[in-house]
């Protein structure tokens, strides 16, 4: 009992962890981004329209999987929903 009493006075006290943004990701976010807006101007009209967001969309995935980790997108779904 004592040593479960100790475990979480000890849990308690240490910091958590600081996050570490994933650099890979984040990169590769961006450059779909771009891309995506260059490709949708390049092509014009409805296809460029649908193409662009399309690659946008995924570099926006990209973005915030390197900022808040693999459950950030879930999470930001599930807000979206509750509105």
């Amino acid at each position: 009992m004592q040593a479960h009493r100790q475990q979480e006075a000890t849990a308690r006290r240490t910091p958590r962890q600081v996050f570490k943004r994933d650099t890979f990701h984040l990169v590769l976010g961006g450059l779909l981004v771009a891309a995506g807006v260059a490709t949708g101007l390049l092509l014009g009209g409805w296809l460029g329209l649908g193409v662009g967001a399309a690659i946008v969309v995924l570099g926006y995935y990209f973005l915030v999987l390197g900022m808040g980790g693999r459950h950030a997108w879930l999470e930001i779904f599930q807000e979206f929903f509750n509105m």
